[in-house]
């Protein structure tokens, strides 16, 4: 008897990759469970099979081989019942072991995209604040995918942020710090002193200074192995133009730096990595598309003011030493400074803000957010069926149209008066010609409709970082409104409910501030992408007018 389990969230499979699509409160038999990486092979009620992520899988018909009860998230195999070299980046050699006290990785959804519970939906703008712990207002919480290596638990992903980050951020003292409960001492280094100064479109993160804009490019991904061809691995080279100093990093060393920097800065957008994939991961189309993604990431980074400049991001892309990356990688995980604490570390303009004036900035992007959201997915799925078309359909159509006059050329064969065979040569040259457009439009895709969708689908990866954030803020706002009633009824002092107010502007600050560098960021990519677009479309058309324009001359010689 095999295991039941129902879908607790939509997810579309990619057919070419093994994976099957499942609907919310589908019941699925799993028929195995050692697939690896949280991909587990099913059987939906059609009899069709295929991998699903684990993690979006809820037992339905109590223990069985191990799995818990229903209610209880199905558990993934131990890291010693898993394929060997299913998945290299989840190979953690002696230099990734974790160290006691060290924050581990949070569960990651298999196909990028933050799901939504059917009790709360992580859109509302409205929904009603009942504090920062726990499963509700502030995200979703997954379930860890563990694997045990030699008595320890390791927590991996599968392939994106799953759990919500201000779960973290409350555990590690949001809370705290906004109401002033956080007694720590911490020894700030100048260096690490974030400003946000005032402009002509509100509070911005303070330029650096200096040349601190560079780029990082990502090159020559190798195949590698180690402990003698057992374990492979593909290594990018990564060199940054203020440095020119060529580092070799793996994916690993990418989701490290990922758990680093949003464990660092919850308030502000750190977008998610490139999926990761079961099949097919040495596959040069694969290696080349997610090259391509790491290389949008690795953008995002490097333009961004703060994240561009903390000591966990330049120790990623500049140290070529073996014992120093080790040390700087201690160095990170050991921050004092991240989640709440990091706000400690930001100075706000001197002049306070009005609530009401913050609240309506607050609801005004909520309502931009949720907006954006839902239209990226509509324009997602639009040049998804667009590709598709051209590289089927449409492809198709023109190849029959242009089949359709060869064969009434070669009836023109028969008569061969020197008029009637210039026709025939001409109808023929007509056939090839639709022929090639068919195979402009199954072409095209690469040059356009593709590096769309990946911006497009980089930009939605984005947009699904702000929920988070602006729960905690909603929270900050509803807080400094409780304190005030409290004031106003003298059951706090002035004194303690100002304080409470000038912790809450610091975080309003930060979230308005990073709002306008991703308001900036999206303008001006936006612009680029619908040019580059826009370009490539206009190629196109004229590439087929010219063709179109040659097979007329052809008739106009007769």
């Amino acid at each position: 008897m095999h295991l039941r389990a129902r879908v607790m969230y939509d997810f579309d499979g990619e057919a070419a990759n093994g994976e099957l699509t499942i609907k919310e409160d589908e019941v699925l038999n799993i028929l195995r469970q050692d697939v690896g990486d949280g991909w587990w092979e099913a059987e939906n009620s059609q009899g069709v099979k295929g991998l699903v992520p684990q993690a979006y899988c809820e037992a339905v018909d109590g223990t069985q081989d191990g799995v818990s009860s229903p209610g209880s998230s199905v558990p993934s195999p131990s890291y010693d019942d898993r394929q060997d070299g299913v998945d290299e980046e989840w190979d953690y050699d002696e230099e990734w072991d974790g160290e006691p006290g060290s924050p581990t990785p949070q569960t990651q959804a298999p196909n990028g995209v933050y799901r939504q519970s059917s009790q709360t939906s992580q859109w509302s703008v409205s929904s009603t604040d009942s504090g920062l712990n726990g499963q509700g207002n502030y995200g979703l919480h997954g379930a860890n995918r563990h694997m045990k290596r030699g008595g320890e638990v390791k927590t991996g992903t599968v392939s994106k942020t799953f759990k919500s980050r201000f779960s973290v951020f409350a555990k590690s003292g949001g809370e705290a710090y906004l109401l002033g409960a956080d007694t720590k001492k911490r020894h700030i280094p100048a260096n690490t002193e974030v400003r946000i100064v005032e402009s002509d479109e509100g509070p911005m993160w303070e330029d650096p200074g200096g040349d601190w804009r560079f780029t990082c490019e990502i090159t020559n991904p190798k195949k590698e192995s180690k402990l003698k061809g057992m374990k492979s691995f593909i290594a990018y080279q990564l060199t940054p133009s203020n440095t020119g100093i060529r580092v070799s990093r793996r994916y690993k060393h990418f989701d490290w730096l990922y758990e680093r920097l949003s464990e660092k800065f919850t308030l502000i957008c750190v977008p998610q990595l490139p999926d990761k994939q079961v099949t097919g991961r040495y596959e040069e189309s694969f290696i080349e598309r997610r090259m391509d993604g790491l290389q949008r990431w690795m953008a995002r980074m490097t333009s961004h003011p703060i994240i561009s400049q903390c000591d966990a991001f330049q120790h990623f892309i500049s140290c070529t030493d073996e014992k120093q990356w080790k040390v700087g990688k201690r160095k990170a995980e050991k921050d004092e400074l991240v989640g709440a604490a990091f706000l400690q570390t930001i100075t706000p303009p001197d002049t306070g803000l009005e609530v009401a004036h913050v609240e309506t900035q607050h609801d005004n992007f909520a309502k931009f957010v949720k907006s954006m959201n839902d239209s990226m997915v509509v324009i997602q799925q639009t040049f998804h069926e667009s590709r598709k078309r051209h590289m089927g359909p449409f492809k198709r159509e023109y190849q029959k149209v242009g089949q359709s006059f060869n064969a009434i050329a070669e009836s023109f064969e028969i008569d061969t008066r020197p008029k009637s065979v210039r026709l025939t040569d001409a109808v023929k040259n007509t056939g090839k010609t639709y022929e090639d457009i068919g195979l402009f439009f199954a072409q095209q895709p690469s040059k356009d409709l593709i590096p769309f969708e990946d911006f497009l689908r980089e930009y939605h990866g984005m947009i699904q970082t702000f929920p988070d954030m602006i729960q905690f803020h909603k929270h900050t706002i509803s807080t400094v409104k409780e304190c005030q009633k409290q004031r106003e009824d003298q059951k706090m002092d002035f004194e303690e409910a100002e304080s409470v107010k000038q912790r809450a502007d610091v975080v309003s600050y930060a979230m308005m501030a990073e709002i306008n560098h991703f308001q900036d960021e999206r303008v001006r990519n936006f612009k680029e992408a619908m040019e580059g677009f826009l370009t490539e479309q206009i190629k196109f058309y004229q590439n087929v007018t010219a063709k179109l324009e040659d097979a007329l001359g052809k008739f106009q010689d007769i």
